[in-house]
């Protein structure tokens, strides 16, 4: 399991950043004639490591309702929920060489990673197809930072984490009430949690019918910043009445023949 990005935590990863690629993938041995060296492979998927710089506001403006900068829900998010490195977490993929979005023009790309990398409602609405590709990383380092402006800029190591049985901490946000719709059900929470959600948030219950119900295979989130998450999955194509349960919430749609 994994958790998410702070809310209301700006995505930009700025252009000082550096990838390490394939370090400990292999080691060398010395061969008996001639002093030669020879590789063999160790690890054929080492985690990449990254030099992230990010820059956090603690501007007044940045303020939410607990009185938290974004500089403040960062250092909380990083202390308490990621738990120092503990805690992998979701976020769009840095290196975009080679996890990129496939299929959209690159000013829809730029429009949409934009309005989704920086929480913002776009004047175009987000689609499933919009949302950036995601890899899941750990901070390995410390994070260390220096005053640039209205903002501190942090320096510190992620690396590429695979997913496992970690403990999630608390979220008290709770959910209000959900709306199905064919391909998607929208999240309305009681307030603003303190992660955004991810694929793994929610138990989510699917029937059609009178038929026991399964669980549901979400493919992606997208998060307004506020309380709304929208959860997509595989479309439907029969004529029918579904129905989707989330807790104990539940919601319907219709597809007519």
């Amino acid at each position: 399991m994994y958790i998410g990005w702070p809310t209301n935590v700006n995505k930009i990863v700025l252009d000082s950043t550096n990838v390490t690629v394939g370090e400990g993938a292999t080691v060398q041995d010395n061969l008996e004639s001639g002093g030669e060296k020879k590789s063999r492979l160790v690890n054929a998927n080492p985690a990449d490591k990254f030099n992230v710089t990010m820059e956090f506001s603690f501007e007044e403006d940045s303020k939410d309702e607990n009185n938290y900068t974004e500089l403040d829900r960062f250092w909380i998010w990083y202390k308490y929920r990621h738990c120092y490195g503990t805690n992998p977490f979701k976020f769009p993929a840095i290196l975009i060489n080679s996890n990129h979005q496939e299929g959209n023009s690159v000013e829809s790309r730029e429009h949409a990673a934009n309005a989704y990398n920086n929480q913002q409602q776009p004047v175009i609405p987000l689609t499933e197809a919009d949302i950036p590709d995601t890899e899941y990383y750990k901070i390995t380092s410390a994070a260390n930072a220096d005053k640039s402006g209205h903002c501190m800029r942090v320096s510190m190591t992620w690396e590429t984490a695979a997913t496992g049985p970690y403990t999630i901490p608390d979220d008290i946000s709770e959910i209000n009430r959900i709306e199905a719709h064919n391909g998607y059900v929208d999240v309305y929470l009681t307030s603003t949690p303190d992660t955004e959600p991810s694929e793994n948030t929610w138990t989510v219950y699917f029937k059609k019918g009178n038929l026991d119900p399964e669980v549901l295979t979400i493919n992606n989130v997208v998060f307004d910043g506020d309380t709304i998450a929208r959860l997509y999955f595989t479309p439907e194509t029969e004529a029918g009445t579904y129905t989707v349960t989330i807790g104990e919430e539940t919601s319907q749609f219709v597809i007519e023949v």
